[in-house]
């Protein structure tokens, strides 16, 4: 298979990307050898963005890697520096404490004000400064990123970042500080996000433009599977060889979306029209419940006023033009102009290239 790999994990088909896998396989190689790289996955959502990290997480475990994951949150409520509270806890919990204070050095008191539950390990360590100052964040930035500088030299580390449109500012700026440095260190960084959710003022699209410069920095967008490949996701999910027919409709409902191609077939077969889809245009594919969520605190921030003009751009297709959407909706020529701004800052809408006025 040349574009794809198919695999069971639980009870799932999961669809391998072999082109990037190889290629992030080989940035864990670097990583033993003391070349770190920060590897980020972009792709809206449902592309297979998590489980690459995922697969590549299975394979640096089986060579001895340290596998460290966090994950942005959605919601409010989570501390500051969450994901890298969660991938430094995970490796505080399965390491031995001798080795942890003797990897934490003279900076223990600094990183026990990202992860405070390393006073109940060590409770001669001081109270955390409640400084806010650059310098002190300069002090905890460095000496965490020595404790992991630290941490890889027993065993590399691989450390897996989800959702990082979801991080705080302060995670995303302590990412860019260990970036810099990750060229001398045993350790792959891997960040995965979705670039549809970022506005040209949300703080990690600043802060990708300025990790793209670093040398150690790839950036790999994960778009939809081929016909060819959905056509063998169909086949080893299904157990069937798919006709030319079933293949195109489930491509063209879901531009290849793996997450959709997975519902496409698991609504087929519930249906009992997997092998016999004699009308195309009849395919019509739920939208997942994550899918639906994730749509619903994208547009939360939003007018109602521009959310009823999206609701008809929606109707209209993939792409529309403002001037049939200004008729739709029975908006005056600047009102219409104006809704599409707000939806475009939201990062809802963009402009068709190579096309007038889409």
């Amino acid at each position: 298979m040349n574009a794809m790999q198919i695999s069971e994990q639980g009870s799932g088909t999961l669809v391998v990307r072999d082109h990037e896998l190889r290629e992030l396989v080989e940035a864990l190689d670097d990583a033993v050898s003391g070349r770190g790289r920060l590897f980020l996955l972009a792709g809206e959502p449902g592309i297979g963005k998590s489980r690459l990290a995922d697969e590549l997480a299975s394979r640096a475990r089986e060579i001895g890697h340290a596998v460290l994951w966090g994950r942005g949150w959605e919601d409010a409520g989570a501390p500051p520096f969450w994901p890298w509270v969660q991938a430094l806890r995970s490796y505080v919990r399965s390491s031995d404490p001798v080795d942890v204070r003797r990897q934490l050095g003279s900076g223990a008191g600094d990183v026990v004000q990202m992860l405070p539950e390393l006073r109940d390990l060590f409770p001669d360590l001081a109270q955390p400064s409640e400084s806010v100052s650059d310098s002190a964040r300069f002090q905890l930035f460095d000496s965490t990123s020595t404790f992991l500088r630290n941490a890889s030299v027993m065993r590399p580390l691989l450390v897996v970042i989800d959702d990082l449109q979801a991080a705080d500012t302060p995670s995303i700026l302590f990412l860019q500080f260990l970036v810099s440095q990750l060229s001398e260190m045993r350790i792959l960084v891997v960040g995965t996000y979705r670039d549809v959710a970022l506005t040209p003022d949300h703080p990690l699209t600043s802060a990708i433009a300025e990790l793209a410069r670093e040398p150690t920095t790839r950036t790999m967008t994960l778009t939809g599977l081929q016909a060819d490949a959905v056509g063998e996701f169909i086949g080893a999910t299904a157990g069937i060889t798919p006709r030319a027919q079933l293949v195109s409709a489930v491509w063209r409902e879901t531009k290849g979306n793996p997450l959709f191609v997975s519902e496409a077939v698991r609504l087929l077969l519930a249906d009992g029209r997997i092998d016999d889809l004699a009308d195309v245009s009849s395919l019509r594919i739920a939208v997942p419940k994550g899918i639906r969520e994730a749509i619903a605190r994208r547009i939360s921030h939003l007018s109602e006023a521009s959310v009823r003009s999206l609701t008809f751009g929606a109707a209209l297709g993939p792409e529309f033009s403002p001037e049939v959407l200004r008729r739709v909706g029975d908006y005056a020529a600047d009102e219409a102009s104006d809704l599409l701004d707000e939806a475009a800052q939201a990062g809802l809408l963009t402009v068709v290239s190579g096309s007038l006025g889409r």
